[in-house]
């Protein structure tokens, strides 16, 4: 009995100390605790439920846990869909402790790149913190979220890019789920995009003046504690006049209001329900909705107006520009009776002026070009007449000069297009430094970079460089094969490096150790390899290769003895 307790009191010793053994061995390998959403990972048994061949984290091995995110990357949608996002562990960095944020943001939360995710926050969006969106109440499936283990404080999946998954329906349904046929991101109120011309009923005259409570009633649901009403959008009657307003006549000449009265206002009475059309002149756009005064005078007789010119009436607000035009009248040809604004001048007329619309350039707005000026009488009016159509007249020359050389062959477009500015053809052959070899492969700015001239930044800079390759490549041979040379009045040294390499490679093909240096390689020489003679050397902290000076004698290489080195 006493032998067998004896071997029990043994075993249970040698299971505690392999326990500790392995515990010890734990704490050796891992560089840290997991963070505690993953902290049942934690063991030695674990490791490779993460990490792959070589103790290297492997994305896929994430992915079979995370399958929300695998099937987000598999559709190509959210942010880890985005090309650099492959490896877990740039941003999502372990071992750091229970309690260590997960998530690495580059350049600041607050500075992320939302964009990258597929929806991009703009207006109203781009000044609210993360979680004002992304929080549980606007998951929209909680329970897979939960099932995969993932905390719906604290998580960024989840959510939708309708509008009416974070925000609730004011219209209650009636104008369907799209909020943005209407509103933008700046701001809810005024629904900027909204055009009431577009629905059933055009607001005209007075109309466009009225509040929308006015017709648009509020209808009490009491379906939100703080929003108990909404305004009702459909189901209106409109057909009729009296639908809205109440009939003064008693119906005495009828509900065709219009015969007599426009929406301009009601007092405004067609006169003997007279009929303008039957003119010379039909009234039309905004001339049918002009008081007659406006046109018959007072003291002046209705018959015998002159109306042929649109300047009969109008001024000419572009202060004769177009006098071509304006002398007979012609301002149809931008306008129409239905307002000043938007001009009907095309694109295809544009084309016939002087300044041809091509690429970006059709993308601009008219007003960016023609602006809004005073004439020296004092009167505004906007610009349409240019003394110069080059791109300087328009644009800043971001050379400060330094292509002006070009510029005077064929301006802008010597370089450029207008399809895009960044689109370059230029032969760089044309200048002092043709780009051969490797250096016809090198990006623009890796030369032209920017600088800052008396407080003026100058995107690229080409002029005042350099040819040398000191200017742009270090002297790996620390000065052994400089020269002093004479430059304007002051001695510096130089290392021709072209002497022995080529713009093709680095290696030196030019070199010629029997021309080019006191040792001429013959014999068994000539299959020494070069480092046996040129061996690493090291100066203040810096190695490189000694080629020169190296004694030639036979006895610096063979034998013992060791003359000292000759220049």
């Amino acid at each position: 009995m006493k032998k067998a307790i004896f071997l029990r009191y043994i075993f249970a010793i040698s299971i505690l100390l392999a326990l500790s053994s392995i515990q010890s061995l734990y704490a050796q390998l891992s560089p840290g605790d997991l963070q505690k959403s993953h902290a049942q990972l934690e063991g030695l048994e674990n490791c490779t439920k993460c990490h792959g061949v070589g103790q290297q984290i492997s994305s896929s091995k994430c992915l079979a846990c995370h399958t929300i995110l695998q099937d987000q990357i598999q559709n190509k949608k959210g942010l880890h869909a985005n090309p650099g996002y492959e490896q877990c562990e740039k941003c999502h960095i372990e071992h750091q402790g229970r309690d260590f944020d997960l998530i690495y943001w580059e350049n600041g939360r607050e500075n992320f790149n939302h964009k990258k995710t597929g929806y991009t926050l703009e207006g109203k969006h781009a000044q609210l913190e993360c979680r004002n969106c992304h929080k549980p109440t606007n998951i929209q499936n909680q329970a897979l979220l939960r099932q995969k283990g993932k905390n719906l404080q604290t998580t960024f999946l989840g959510l939708s890019t309708d509008c009416l998954s974070c925000h609730r329906d004011e219209h209650r349904g009636q104008v369907g789920n799209n909020c943005t046929n209407c509103h933008v991101m700046a701001a809810w109120k005024p629904a900027e995009k909204f055009d009431h011309n577009k629905a059933d009923f055009r607001l005209t005259g007075k109309h466009i003046q009225v509040a929308c409570e006015k017709c648009h009633t509020p209808i009490k649901d009491n379906r939100y504690p703080d929003d108990n009403s909404y305004l009702k959008f459909t189901g209106m009657r409109f057909s009729q006049c009296i639908s809205c307003h109440t009939d003064p006549h008693k119906n005495r000449f009828g509900q065709t209001c219009t015969k007599c009265h426009n929406t301009a206002g009601w007092e405004r009475i067609n006169q003997v329900n007279f009929d303008h059309d039957q003119t010379n002149f039909p009234l039309r756009g905004k001339h049918a909705f002009l008081e007659c005064e406006k046109c018959h005078l007072p003291g002046r007789p209705l018959k015998g107006l002159a109306y042929a010119r649109c300047m009969d009436c109008h001024s000419d607000f572009h202060q004769r520009q177009f006098s071509d035009r304006a002398s007979g009248g012609d301002c149809d040809a931008c306008h129409t009776v239905d307002g000043f604004v938007p001009s009907t001048f095309t694109i295809a007329q544009h084309q016939k002026t002087d300044f041809r619309l091509a690429g970006a350039h059709l993308a601009i707005p008219c007003i960016a070009c023609h602006k809004p000026m005073q004439t020296a009488s004092g009167s505004k009016t906007i610009q349409f007449q240019f003394e110069a159509t080059n791109c300087q007249s328009c644009h800043r020359d971001p050379h400060e000069g330094d292509a002006d050389k070009y510029v005077k062959i064929n301006g802008c477009t010597y370089c450029h297009n207008t399809d895009s500015w960044k689109a370059i053809t230029f032969d760089h052959s044309q200048t002092d430094f043709g780009l051969i070899g490797r250096h016809a492969k090198i990006d623009c700015q890796a030369c032209h970079k920017p600088v800052d001239r008396e407080g003026q930044q100058i995107q690229l800079r080409f002029g005042g460089l350099t040819t040398s390759c000191q200017n742009c490549h270090k002297d790996i041979h620390q000065g052994q094969f400089a020269k002093t040379i004479i430059q304007s009045g002051s001695t510096q040294k130089s290392t021709d490096c072209g002497g022995c390499h080529t713009p093709n490679n680095w290696k030196p093909t030019k070199f010629d150790h029997n021309t080019d240096s006191r040792f001429s390689l013959k014999g068994a020489h000539q299959f020494v390899p070069c480092s046996k003679c040129h061996q690493p050397i090291q100066n203040n902290g810096i190695e490189f290769v000694k080629y020169k000076p190296i004694n030639p004698a036979c006895s610096n290489c063979h034998g013992n003895a060791q003359p000292p080195e000759e220049n």
